[in-house]
């Protein structure tokens, strides 16, 4: 199989939710696999002195019509949380932590998450909601909070973001493929376009 696409995101991202669910079709379209990558964007967009997305009271408005316009675009359920943005930074780090040993259960596990937070309505910063969806993939209790608040779980969090900021990611979602950077969910049937071309 071909290199894998590398799919960089922040769970607090809308457009991240929506891209997940296309991301592996694309993928499996093209023969490819994908590696998820949650970051924390804040500390990626610092490190390249980009100012936050929302920061612009204008900017903040747009993207709240345009996140409830894109859901219905995708076909998706889509709550507007009550509060955005957020830190991602407990469902990061519980990713990375299930991911060193089954990939398959981290996937399951962002998919829950994205859905607690943005079809649910339900604060994904709240250790006590993070330690419940881990245990929908078999983590117990102690290893969910060694995960979160461990030296670990912090560790396996700040090398992606440190890869992110090294890969040049620049928003949420974020795809590599095949060293073809693209930023956007919108940006997916470019990324599908690429790929039918490398197979030809």
């Amino acid at each position: 199989m071909a290199e894998a696409i590398r799919f960089y995101f922040d769970f607090a991202s809308p457009y991240a939710y929506f891209a997940s669910r296309e991301i592996e079709k694309v993928a499996a379209d093209c023969d490819r696999s994908v590696e998820w990558r949650p970051v924390l964007l804040w500390a990626v967009l610092k490190a390249h002195a980009i100012a936050p997305p929302m920061d612009a009271p204008v900017k903040r408005d747009y993207f709240f019509k345009d996140m409830a316009r894109s859901a219905r675009f995708f076909g998706l359920p889509y709550k507007q949380p009550a509060k955005l943005p957020l830190s991602s930074h407990l469902a990061a780090r519980l990713f990375h932590f299930i991911d060193r040993d089954d990939s398959q259960a981290s996937i399951t596990f962002a998919r829950r998450v994205f859905s607690t937070f943005f079809v649910e309505g339900v604060d994904i910063s709240d250790e006590t909601v993070m330690t419940a969806l881990a245990s929908e993939v078999g983590l117990s209790s102690e290893l969910a909070k060694e995960g979160m608040k461990g030296p670990q779980g912090r560790a396996l969090l700040e090398s992606a973001v440190s890869e992110a900021i090294a890969d040049g990611v620049i928003g949420s979602p974020f795809f590599i493929a095949d060293g073809e950077k693209y930023f956007g969910a919108d940006r997916l049937s470019h990324l599908a376009g690429f790929l039918k071309a490398t197979q030809k």
